[in-house]
């Protein structure tokens, strides 16, 4: 599975790194080999919901996470990829605060997987259910405005002085208006979810779900294309899905006391 990140906290200071910084060179991507717990979480999450593609919003729901509107806000962006991109943002200012918790099986899980949703949006948007130009053009435009919010990152001591020098910095500073809800999302998890552990847990179901909720499609040429360079993760879950029947994503509409759901397949 590949990977890639919106926020990059982490300066490199080898010579293609520094060159990076002087001349726009296409953004690289890391590859590795899908962890264990990740795959374990998939299968899990996919015998929990037994065709039942719900998306991240009633997947936090069911959670029992009620923290405030930004949840509700992110969830029904314009579309699939800014919703990916706010979460993936969220995601990576929750590993921030809790950078040793990282070792832990549920945080492998929501980070993975947050990374590989930012690699669909960036160089895979045809698998994604939105426009894959318009996909493709967000994430660009997030991805410099992050870049020109992060220049101005000063070091601190601790994580906690980490995460809140962040979450003040994208407030403040942002532009694009994904980045300003990721930046809201994530300090909602971190400041009312109840333990980091908690936290993690929470996200690797969110991911899983989500994962398996954008999964379904009728691009047919896209998967067989995504195929033919060696195949996707998400395409064995098209696959896989369209296997046991489940051909669209299940649409979910909400209010305060009633929850309306459909099912095509």
């Amino acid at each position: 599975m590949s990977q890639c990140s919106i926020l990059v906290l982490r300066r490199r200071k080898t010579p293609l790194a520094l060159l990076r910084r002087l001349i726009p060179l296409p953004e690289q991507k890391k590859n590795v080999k899908v962890p264990r717990e990740v795959k374990a979480a998939i299968v899990n999450t996919l015998r929990s919901i037994r065709g039942d593609l719900r998306n991240g919003m009633m997947s936090l729901q069911q959670l029992g996470i009620q923290v405030g509107g930004n949840f509700l806000q992110a969830c029904n962006a314009k579309g699939t990829s800014d919703a990916l991109l706010s979460w993936h943002i969220a995601t990576s200012i929750f590993e921030v605060r809790y950078p040793h918790s990282t070792t832990s099986g549920h945080a492998s899980v929501a980070t993975h997987l947050s990374r590989y949703c930012a690699y669909l949006v960036s160089y895979s948007p045809e698998l994604l259910p939105d426009d894959d130009a318009w996909s493709n053009s967000m994430y660009k435009a997030t991805k410099k405005d992050a870049e020109r919010v992060l220049s101005g990152r000063i070091a601190k001591p601790t994580p906690e002085l980490q995460y809140r020098h962040l979450v003040e910095l994208l407030t403040a500073r942002s532009k694009h208006e994904v980045l300003k809800d990721g930046a809201k999302l994530g300090e909602q998890l971190v400041e009312f979810m109840e333990g980091e552990e908690a936290g993690w847990k929470a996200l690797a179901e969110f991911w899983c779900k989500l994962l398996l909720y954008i999964a379904p499609s009728d691009n047919l040429d896209g998967h067989a294309e995504a195929i033919a360079r060696g195949g996707e993760l998400v395409t064995l879950l098209w696959a896989l899905l369209t296997h046991f029947g489940v051909v669209s994503r299940r649409k979910a509409t909400s209010t305060t006391n009633t929850t309306t759901t459909t099912t095509a397949t």
